[in-house]
């Protein structure tokens, strides 16, 4: 009887591979699943994507509210482009503070200029859209509190 500590290590590791059938066989399910994942994988990045963008837009409507309320003067978020927008605080007269540019294939548009008050109120309030690039939109919403939220 053939004692199986008598062969060697590798004559073991080759008996015991799979066959060229069967790598192919695995390499051939693993591509199928590649490929009807591939789609909705896709999807799902860029609604993260835009939910991303959208956050950082409310982000930096939250930062402008702090920032008014501690310089006690008003300061605006205002979209001067359909890929930009600025920051601008009462200096006497409104000075930009900052201009962001979104990631590239995003735009934004703004229903009205949404000027943050040193009490943290706002007027007028405002609604942000961020569109992606399959014309997919998030609204960032500022009520007469300052209240920011995402939908």
């Amino acid at each position: 009887m053939l004692d199986l500590t008598e062969i060697p290590v590798i004559t073991r590791l080759f008996s015991e591979a799979m066959s060229l059938l069967e790598t192919c066989a695995s390499v051939a399910i693993v591509a199928t699943l590649a490929i009807f994942a591939a789609p909705s994988l896709i999807k799902a990045r860029e609604n993260y994507q835009l939910d991303v963008v959208a956050r950082q837009v409310a982000g930096k409507m939250q930062w402008t509210r702090i920032r008014a309320i501690s310089r006690h003067r008003d300061c605006r978020i205002r979209v001067n482009s359909q890929t930009s927008y600025i920051v601008e605080c009462e200096n006497p007269d409104w000075a930009v503070e900052e201009t962001i540019v979104l990631d590239r294939g995003f735009r934004i548009t703004a229903s009205a200029s949404p000027e943050f008050h040193p009490r943290g109120n706002v007027g007028p309030t405002a609604t942000l859209t961020v569109w992606g690039a399959r014309s997919k939109t998030k609204r960032v919403i500022v009520n007469i509190t300052g209240r920011v939220r995402v939908e």
